[in-house]
């Protein structure tokens, strides 16, 4: 464990006070809830392992009971007047989303939440170096002053709801429609010498980049919610490059993780059916 870390891991990463509990979602459960309430199977599945069920999304212990409740409340709204607006089977997108400091709000919550799960419980093959690492602390003390003090006049972030005309204008990849429909994840992506520093997150009809480090040469045109008392749908023109070359990164990983697991489910039907036969072979000698 590095030495920059909080000598307690039990306590709130956020407040440094109140006790941390286990079930701190990195995106809101109530998005997860939506995903199983509109799937047949009442399921969801993981993109690493598309082909088995679960019943929740990523969980860490990052905040106490406190922090939590203040959370849940721009949450909350978020899946109301946002999330609930785009991720609709029934009614179509509508071309105007008014926002909200609450939505804002939620949003730099979830690139918290996000940057603190990869810094206090990294994964073991992940691709960050040391020195990016070591960078972290001072990035999360930077967003929860902006939480604190909800201005968020220092970050930029995009809003991309994933509706087949904003797909098509953008060239996004023609990938299978459920990819925009129905992914949920959030991760840090670092670019080599600090070109740019992000936190990707997609959850159902929706791409969000926070902008933690910008590139300004990034073709960022009507996607900007910082400022705005409504987002624009006909006014989103264009989006830099990358971000069809992540959707189609998950796209294919997806895809390798599927094979992996069917051939992997192969295997084990295989071997099943190998065993009674093996015994009826010493049963007939």
């Amino acid at each position: 464990m590095r030495k920059d870390i909080i000598t307690n891991m039990n306590l709130c990463k956020y407040c440094h006070k109140g006790v941390a509990i286990e079930n701190s979602h990195i995106i809101p459960a109530s998005i997860y809830e939506w995903l199983k309430e509109t799937s047949p199977t009442n399921y969801i599945r993981s993109t690493h392992e598309p082909n088995s069920r679960r019943q929740d999304g990523i969980k860490a212990p990052l905040l106490c009971s406190s922090c939590e409740n203040i959370f849940s409340k721009s949450e909350e709204i978020f899946k109301k007047n946002f999330f609930n607006k785009i991720a609709n089977y029934r009614k179509p997108c509508p071309e105007t989303i008014k926002i909200t400091p609450d939505i804002i709000k939620c949003i730099y919550i979830i690139a918290w939440r996000t940057l603190a799960s990869t810094y206090y419980y990294p994964i073991v093959d992940n691709d960050y170096t040391h020195e990016e690492m070591d960078k972290f602390p001072e990035f999360l003390k930077k967003i929860k002053q902006e939480i604190d003090s909800e201005k968020y006049c220092n970050y930029r972030t995009h809003v991309i709801p994933c509706t087949e005309e904003i797909i098509a204008k953008l060239k996004l990849p023609q990938v299978e429609r459920h990819i925009y429909e129905r992914s949920i994840t959030s991760e840090p992506r670092i670019w080599d010498s600090w070109e740019r520093f992000i936190i990707y997150i997609q959850i159902p009809f929706c791409i969000i980049i926070f902008e933690i480090v910008p590139n300004t040469d990034d073709a960022w045109l009507g996607t900007q919610i910082e400022g705005l008392d409504h987002l624009v749908l006909p006014r989103i023109m264009s989006c830099p490059n990358y971000i069809g070359q992540l959707i189609q990164y998950y796209y294919e990983a997806f895809l390798k993780s599927k094979k992996t697991c069917q051939k992997r489910k192969k295997q084990i039907f295989k071997k099943a059916w190998k065993v009674p036969i093996k015994i009826v072979a010493r049963l007939k000698q």
